[in-house]
C-alpha cells in the first residue's frame, strides 16, 4: 500500500513524533535552537518522502532514520573542534540542576553510538528493533550499546554526584 500524501497525514505524523524527535536532537546537540532547526528539517524530509513511504508498522523507525541522517549531515558540516561545556557553579546550584547538568555532561562523554542508542531508547521511547532499523544495525548491537551507555552513565553520574559539596552537605542533614 502506497503512503498517503495529504496534509492531514503529514500533520498527523508530525503530531505523533515531533516531541520525541526534538528531544533526540536536544540530547544529541545540547542546543535548543539547533534541535528546533534539525527537527524542522526532519519533517520537511518526511513531507517530501511521504509519497514513497510504505506502511510496515515501523513508522517510528522510519522517522528516526530520517532524524539520524539529518543529524549525521549536520555533524559533517560542523568543524571537528571539540565542543566545550560550561562549568556549573556548584555553590549556588541545587541538587536537581547538578544532576541534570551531570547527565548532559555524561552523555557528551559517551561514544556517538552509545549516546544515540541511549537517547533513542530513553528519550524517544523507541524499542530495540526500531532503534536497530533507524540506525541500520542489529538489535544485539543496540542492546550492547545501551548496556555500555548505562554502565558508563552510572559510573560518571555517581562520581559527579559524590563530588558535589551540596549533595554531601544535604546527605549529612538527612
Amino acid at each position: 500500500m502506497k503512503g498517503l500524501v495529504s496534509p492531514t497525514t503529514a500533520a498527523a505524523v508530525f503530531e505523533r513524533h515531533h516531541v520525541a524527535v526534538y528531544r533526540y536532537f536536544q540530547r544529541m546537540t545540547r542546543r535548543h535552537d539547533l534541535a528546533q532547526d534539525l527537527t524542522q528539517e526532519v519533517f520537511l524530509r518526511v513531507v517530501r518522502g511521504l509519497e514513497a513511504y510504505r506502511e510496515q508498522g515501523l513508522e517510528s523507525a522510519w522517522i528516526f532514520r530520517i532524524a539520524r541522517n539529518v543529524f549525521l549531515d549536520h555533524r559533517r558540516q560542523v568543524d571537528a573542534a571539540p565542543d566545550t561545556l560550561p562549568q556549573v557553579d556548584e555553590v549556588g546550584a541545587d541538587c536537581q540542576n547538578i544532576a541534570a547538568f551531570g547527565l548532559q555532561e555524561a552523555l557528551a562523554l559517551l561514544s556517538h553510538r552509545e549516546r544515540e542508542a541511549f537517547v533513542l531508547h530513553e528519550t524517544a521511547g523507541l524499542r530495540y528493533a526500531e532503534i536497530a532499523a533507524a540506525c541500520e544495525t542489529t538489535e544485539e548491537s543496540v542492546k550492547s550499546s545501551l548496556r555500555r551507555a548505562r554502565f558508563r552513565l552510572r559510573a560518571l553520574l555517581s562520581q559527579r554526584l559524590s563530588q558535589s559539596p551540596e549533595l554531601r552537605t544535604r546527605g549529612r542533614q538527612s
